[in-house]
This record gives C-alpha cells, sequence and structure tokens, in this order.
C-alpha cells in the first residue's frame, strides 16, 4: 500500500468515523437540545459507559484524520495552493489539540454525575462546551483555508472546495456565537462530504 492510498483512507474513513460517534453519542443519550445543559449533563451521567467509548473512538478518529491531513498537505507540496494548505491543516492540527480538552472534560463529567455529584458534572461539562465552541470554531476555520487552498490549486474538483469555504467559515462563525445551535452540524456535515470526497479522489488516482 503506498502513500496516496493510506493518505486516501484515512481521508474517507477518519471523517466519517467521528460523525458517526458524534451522531451516537447525541443517539446514546436520547438526542437532548445541545443547548439544554442540564439535559446534556443528565444524558451523559445515565450513559457514562457509552460517552466515555464514543468519546474516545472519536479522539481515535481525529489523530487518523489529522495523519491523514498530513499526507494530502505533502501531496500538495510545491503547488499554487501548497502554502495555503500548510496554513489550513497546522491551525486543524492545532484546534484539534484542544478538542481533546473537550472530550476529557465530557468523559469525566459523565463519570461525576453517574456518581451522583451533578454540581460539579454540569461545571465540567460547561468547561469542556467553552473548549469546544472554540476548537470547533479553528477546526472548520482550517477546513475553509484547506478548501480555498484546493481551489486555487485545483487538484480536486471545485465543488469539494466550494463545500468546504462556505462550510467552514459557517461553522466557524457559529461556533463562536452558538455553539449549541441546531445548525452547528451544517459545518461539520460539510468537513465530513469535504474531506470524505478528497480521500475518495485520492484513492481513485492512486490505482
Amino acid at each position: 500500500m503506498n502513500s496516496r492510498t493510506m493518505t486516501g483512507r484515512l481521508l474517507t474513513l477518519s471523517p466519517i468515523g467521528l460523525i458517526a460517534c458524534w451522531i451516537s453519542f447525541g443517539a446514546a443519550m436520547g438526542f437532548p437540545e445541545s443547548g439544554d445543559h442540564g439535559a446534556m449533563v443528565a444524558g451523559m451521567s445515565e450513559n457514562a459507559v457509552a460517552t466515555k467509548w464514543l468519546m474516545g473512538l472519536a479522539m481515535l478518529f481525529i489523530v487518523l484524520l489529522i495523519g491523514g491531513l498530513a499526507g494530502l498537505r505533502s501531496s500538495m507540496a510545491g503547488g499554487s495552493g501548497s502554502d495555503y494548505a500548510t496554513l489550513g491543516i497546522i491551525v486543524i492540527a492545532m484546534s484539534a489539540t484542544f478538542s481533546f480538552g473537550e472530550i476529557a472534560a465530557f468523559i469525566v463529567a459523565a463519570e461525576v454525575g453517574a456518581a451522583g455529584d451533578t454540581a460539579r458534572a454540569m461545571t465540567l461539562y460547561l468547561a469542556g462546551n467553552g473548549i469546544g465552541a472554540t476548537s470547533s470554531a479553528g477546526i472548520l476555520l482550517g477546513m475553509a483555508i484547506l478548501g480555498y487552498a484546493v481551489y486555487i490549486q485545483k487538484n480536486f474538483h471545485p465543488i469539494i472546495a466550494v463545500i468546504l469555504i462556505v462550510t467552514g467559515l459557517f461553522g466557524a462563525g457559529m461556533a463562536l456565537y452558538d455553539y449549541g445551535s441546531p445548525l452547528m452540524p451544517i459545518g461539520f456535515i460539510g468537513m465530513t462530504i469535504g474531506i470524505a470526497s478528497i480521500g475518495v479522489s485520492t484513492l481513485r488516482s492512486s490505482d
């Protein structure tokens, strides 16, 4: 298996796996309103084991995503969009590191809540939520920058670039404005479609 095949597989599977973890996390709790902090803490506390495993898997898929993006950056080296690709991926990687704080806070909040300490669980959850808002804004901004790199280098279909730019900018703004908004998933769905499409295209070109 060559490096392009590895990059393609990582870019295809990691965003799909990541969004599947978050959807499963919501399903395990009965899809409470994300802006209702009390309902979120109650759902996490009642499903502490599921929270721990699903958030742990999400961390794994984030690591795989960064690996895939590193491979994408290498494949774009020397092109007209390579500098923007590097900038975007650096922003994504740095922001993803902070997102581990959100995940860790959620796991601990679920365990503390399951033990009956609702007040401390709420504090941990709110701390994680604050970290998540800023880290998600950074990740989606990085995706928009990466989309611009793809657009000017023209190494993938321009629709992919437009999806990453539009949904990335929208999601970054929404994360900072109202992280609990029901519109927030638009950014992550766009990211999933855009990055997975790049992965599929990379796999096809490596055959």
